[in-house]
Protein backbone atom coordinates (compact mmCIF):
# COMPACT_ATOMS: atom_id res chain seq x y z
CA UNK A 1 0.00 0.00 0.00
CA UNK A 2 1.51 3.56 -0.97
CA UNK A 3 1.99 5.23 2.79
CA UNK A 4 1.17 8.89 1.43
CA UNK A 5 -1.98 7.50 -0.01
CA UNK A 6 -2.46 5.44 3.06
CA UNK A 7 -2.17 8.19 5.93
CA UNK A 8 -4.43 10.85 3.61
CA UNK A 9 -7.15 8.23 3.73
CA UNK A 10 -6.01 8.36 8.31
CA UNK A 11 -6.57 11.54 8.04
CA UNK A 12 -10.20 11.97 5.85
CA UNK A 13 -10.98 9.20 8.32
CA UNK A 14 -10.76 11.38 11.48
CA UNK A 15 -12.31 14.07 9.77
CA UNK A 16 -15.51 12.42 8.92
CA UNK A 17 -17.24 13.87 12.37
CA UNK A 18 -20.51 15.85 11.04
CA UNK A 19 -20.41 19.83 11.58
CA UNK A 20 -16.97 19.53 13.24
CA UNK A 21 -13.32 21.75 12.29
CA UNK A 22 -10.02 20.42 13.31
CA UNK A 23 -6.78 21.64 14.14
CA UNK A 24 -3.65 20.20 12.56
CA UNK A 25 -2.45 19.37 16.49
CA UNK A 26 -5.82 17.07 16.69
CA UNK A 27 -5.45 15.22 13.59
CA UNK A 28 -1.82 14.50 14.66
CA UNK A 29 -2.64 13.43 18.00
CA UNK A 30 -5.82 11.15 16.55
CA UNK A 31 -3.53 9.70 13.16
CA UNK A 32 -0.02 9.32 15.28
CA UNK A 33 1.25 11.25 12.70
CA UNK A 34 3.71 14.45 12.71
CA UNK A 35 2.30 17.25 12.50
CA UNK A 36 4.66 18.63 9.34
CA UNK A 37 3.32 15.81 7.87
CA UNK A 38 -0.55 16.54 8.65
CA UNK A 39 0.19 19.46 7.82
CA UNK A 40 1.37 18.64 4.50
CA UNK A 41 -0.82 16.11 3.30
CA UNK A 42 -3.86 19.05 3.92
CA UNK A 43 -2.16 20.85 2.18
CA UNK A 44 -2.37 19.02 -1.02
CA UNK A 45 -5.79 17.69 0.12
CA UNK A 46 -7.15 21.27 0.31
CA UNK A 47 -5.93 21.63 -3.34
CA UNK A 48 -8.25 19.05 -4.62
CA UNK A 49 -11.05 20.36 -2.57
CA UNK A 50 -11.62 17.38 -0.10
CA UNK A 51 -10.69 19.83 2.86
CA UNK A 52 -10.95 23.43 3.60
CA UNK A 53 -9.01 25.58 5.26
CA UNK A 54 -10.42 28.38 7.39
CA UNK A 55 -8.03 30.62 6.89
CA UNK A 56 -9.34 32.89 10.23
CA UNK A 57 -9.33 29.54 12.33
CA UNK A 58 -6.46 27.90 10.70
CA UNK A 59 -8.62 24.82 11.52
CA UNK A 60 -9.71 22.14 8.68
CA UNK A 61 -13.06 20.51 7.46
CA UNK A 62 -14.22 17.61 4.92
CA UNK A 63 -14.29 19.68 1.71
CA UNK A 64 -17.53 20.06 -1.16
CA UNK A 65 -15.59 17.74 -3.35
CA UNK A 66 -16.45 14.80 -1.32
CA UNK A 67 -19.96 15.19 -2.06
CA UNK A 68 -19.47 13.56 -5.33
CA UNK A 69 -18.11 10.92 -4.12
CA UNK A 70 -20.17 10.62 -2.01
CA UNK A 71 -22.95 10.50 -4.05
CA UNK A 72 -21.11 7.72 -6.52
CA UNK A 73 -20.71 5.55 -3.20
CA UNK A 74 -24.50 6.05 -2.49
CA UNK A 75 -25.83 5.21 -6.23
CA UNK A 76 -24.86 1.14 -4.35
CA UNK A 77 -26.77 1.50 -1.29
CA UNK A 78 -29.40 0.09 -0.04
CA UNK A 79 -31.49 3.29 0.20
CA UNK A 80 -31.17 4.43 -3.44
CA UNK A 81 -31.82 1.00 -4.85
CA UNK A 82 -35.01 1.05 -2.84
CA UNK A 83 -36.26 4.49 -3.57
CA UNK A 84 -36.13 3.75 -7.45
CA UNK A 85 -39.17 1.50 -6.96
CA UNK A 86 -40.74 4.14 -4.12
CA UNK A 87 -40.08 7.39 -6.15
CA UNK A 88 -41.88 5.82 -9.37
CA UNK A 89 -44.89 4.64 -7.26
CA UNK A 90 -45.16 7.93 -5.86
CA UNK A 91 -44.90 9.76 -9.34
CA UNK A 92 -47.17 7.72 -10.91
CA UNK A 93 -49.92 8.13 -7.98
CA UNK A 94 -49.66 11.79 -8.04
CA UNK A 95 -48.47 12.74 -11.63
CA UNK A 96 -45.60 14.74 -10.36
CA UNK A 97 -42.01 14.37 -10.34
CA UNK A 98 -41.04 13.12 -7.28
CA UNK A 99 -37.04 13.22 -4.73
CA UNK A 100 -35.15 11.73 -2.45
CA UNK A 101 -33.11 13.78 -1.08
CA UNK A 102 -30.49 13.97 1.81
CA UNK A 103 -28.68 16.24 3.90
CA UNK A 104 -24.97 17.59 2.97
CA UNK A 105 -24.00 20.17 5.81
CA UNK A 106 -26.66 22.98 5.62
CA UNK A 107 -27.68 22.44 2.25
CA UNK A 108 -30.46 19.30 0.87
CA UNK A 109 -29.02 17.43 -2.04
CA UNK A 110 -31.09 15.22 -4.79
CA UNK A 111 -29.85 11.67 -4.70
CA UNK A 112 -32.79 10.21 -6.96
CA UNK A 113 -35.53 11.32 -8.84
CA UNK A 114 -37.82 10.52 -11.01
CA UNK A 115 -39.91 11.91 -13.97
CA UNK A 116 -43.96 12.90 -13.18
CA UNK A 117 -45.60 13.40 -16.83
CA UNK A 118 -46.84 16.83 -16.54
CA UNK A 119 -44.44 19.24 -18.82
CA UNK A 120 -44.40 22.17 -16.44
CA UNK A 121 -42.18 21.76 -13.90
CA UNK A 122 -39.83 23.13 -10.83
CA UNK A 123 -36.66 21.77 -12.04
CA UNK A 124 -34.29 20.23 -10.03
CA UNK A 125 -31.54 17.87 -11.24
CA UNK A 126 -29.69 15.29 -9.57
CA UNK A 127 -27.53 16.44 -7.07
CA UNK A 128 -28.69 20.02 -7.18
CA UNK A 129 -28.63 21.43 -3.40
CA UNK A 130 -30.14 24.54 -1.84
CA UNK A 131 -30.30 25.62 1.66
CA UNK A 132 -32.16 23.10 3.97
CA UNK A 133 -34.90 26.21 4.98
CA UNK A 134 -36.09 26.37 0.89
CA UNK A 135 -38.92 23.60 0.35
CA UNK A 136 -40.84 20.81 2.09
CA UNK A 137 -38.58 18.10 1.31
CA UNK A 138 -35.28 19.78 2.50
CA UNK A 139 -37.49 20.72 5.49
CA UNK A 140 -38.02 17.84 6.56
CA UNK A 141 -34.37 16.77 6.88
CA UNK A 142 -33.59 20.35 9.11
CA UNK A 143 -36.47 19.88 11.20
CA UNK A 144 -34.96 16.61 12.78
CA UNK A 145 -31.62 18.03 13.23
CA UNK A 146 -30.48 19.05 17.05
CA UNK A 147 -31.71 22.19 18.37
CA UNK A 148 -28.05 23.14 18.64
CA UNK A 149 -27.62 22.73 14.78
CA UNK A 150 -30.81 24.51 14.14
CA UNK A 151 -29.45 27.46 16.02
CA UNK A 152 -26.39 27.79 14.10
CA UNK A 153 -28.19 26.70 11.02
CA UNK A 154 -30.06 29.99 11.40
CA UNK A 155 -26.95 32.26 11.94
CA UNK A 156 -25.00 30.46 9.06
CA UNK A 157 -27.77 29.96 6.49
CA UNK A 158 -30.88 31.59 7.27
CA UNK A 159 -31.34 34.48 4.76
CA UNK A 160 -33.88 35.69 2.25
CA UNK A 161 -34.35 35.07 -1.68
CA UNK A 162 -35.74 37.10 -4.07
CA UNK A 163 -39.22 35.30 -3.51
CA UNK A 164 -38.82 35.68 0.15
CA UNK A 165 -37.22 39.14 1.44
CA UNK A 166 -38.62 38.79 4.87
CA UNK A 167 -37.69 35.69 6.97
CA UNK A 168 -38.94 35.03 10.50
CA UNK A 169 -36.94 32.65 12.61
CA UNK A 170 -39.95 32.24 15.11
CA UNK A 171 -41.89 31.59 12.12
CA UNK A 172 -39.32 29.04 11.19
CA UNK A 173 -38.68 26.96 14.50
CA UNK A 174 -42.40 26.88 15.02
CA UNK A 175 -43.08 25.49 11.60
CA UNK A 176 -39.79 22.59 12.26
CA UNK A 177 -41.59 21.68 15.25
CA UNK A 178 -44.48 20.77 13.47
CA UNK A 179 -43.18 19.01 10.27
CA UNK A 180 -41.57 16.69 13.53
CA UNK A 181 -44.82 16.36 15.33
CA UNK A 182 -46.45 15.72 12.12
CA UNK A 183 -43.97 13.92 10.09
CA UNK A 184 -45.00 15.73 7.08
CA UNK A 185 -43.88 19.05 5.22
CA UNK A 186 -45.88 21.25 2.44
CA UNK A 187 -44.35 24.57 1.20
CA UNK A 188 -45.68 27.10 -1.22
CA UNK A 189 -43.34 29.40 -2.98
CA UNK A 190 -41.07 29.09 -0.86
CA UNK A 191 -38.12 29.29 -3.26
CA UNK A 192 -40.02 29.27 -6.67
CA UNK A 193 -42.89 31.50 -7.23
CA UNK A 194 -45.96 28.99 -7.75
CA UNK A 195 -44.09 26.35 -6.36
CA UNK A 196 -45.68 23.46 -4.35
CA UNK A 197 -43.70 21.12 -2.04
CA UNK A 198 -44.61 18.46 0.09
CA UNK A 199 -42.25 15.93 2.08
CA UNK A 200 -41.98 13.47 4.66
CA UNK A 201 -39.14 12.02 6.63
CA UNK A 202 -37.38 8.18 5.45
CA UNK A 203 -35.71 6.46 8.67
CA UNK A 204 -33.99 3.43 8.92
CA UNK A 205 -33.47 0.73 11.26
CA UNK A 206 -32.11 2.96 14.62
CA UNK A 207 -35.18 5.05 14.12
CA UNK A 208 -32.55 7.49 12.76
CA UNK A 209 -33.35 9.90 9.71
CA UNK A 210 -31.64 9.28 6.29
CA UNK A 211 -33.58 11.07 4.07
CA UNK A 212 -36.87 12.93 2.76
CA UNK A 213 -38.74 12.47 0.05
CA UNK A 214 -41.54 13.81 -1.82
CA UNK A 215 -43.16 15.74 -4.92
CA UNK A 216 -42.48 19.51 -6.22
CA UNK A 217 -44.97 21.16 -8.61
CA UNK A 218 -47.27 23.85 -8.76
CA UNK A 219 -49.97 25.68 -7.43
CA UNK A 220 -52.39 24.97 -10.70
CA UNK A 221 -52.06 21.09 -10.12
CA UNK A 222 -51.53 20.73 -6.17
CA UNK A 223 -53.98 23.06 -4.43
CA UNK A 224 -56.67 22.97 -1.43
CA UNK A 225 -58.34 20.69 -3.68
CA UNK A 226 -55.73 17.60 -3.53
CA UNK A 227 -53.07 18.59 -1.64
CA UNK A 228 -54.59 16.11 1.77
CA UNK A 229 -54.70 13.13 -0.89
CA UNK A 230 -50.86 14.40 -2.49
CA UNK A 231 -50.04 14.75 1.09
CA UNK A 232 -51.25 11.20 2.35
CA UNK A 233 -49.64 9.90 -0.82
CA UNK A 234 -46.35 10.86 -0.13
CA UNK A 235 -46.65 10.01 3.66
CA UNK A 236 -47.66 6.23 2.86
CA UNK A 237 -44.57 6.25 0.66
CA UNK A 238 -42.08 7.43 3.31
CA UNK A 239 -43.65 5.16 5.34
CA UNK A 240 -43.02 2.04 2.42
CA UNK A 241 -39.28 3.17 2.39
CA UNK A 242 -38.96 3.68 5.61
CA UNK A 243 -40.02 0.08 6.48
CA UNK A 244 -37.83 -1.09 3.27
CA UNK A 245 -34.62 0.45 5.45
CA UNK A 246 -36.04 -1.50 8.84
CA UNK A 247 -37.78 1.07 10.51
CA UNK A 248 -40.73 0.07 12.96
CA UNK A 249 -42.45 2.56 14.36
Amino acid sequence: MIQSIQRAVKILDVMKIPDKEFSIREISLATSLSASTVHRILATLVECNYVTHDEVTHNYKLGSALISLGIAAIHNTKLQEASVRILKKLSSLTQEDSFLMIRSGNKGIIIQKEQGPNNLKVVENFGYEISLHWGAIRKVLLAYQSDEFIQKYIKEEFKPTPTRITLNTDNLIDELKTIKENKLAISTGDYIHNGVGIGAPVFDYTSKLVASIGIIGTTSRINKNNIEKMSKTVSNCAKELSNIMGYVG
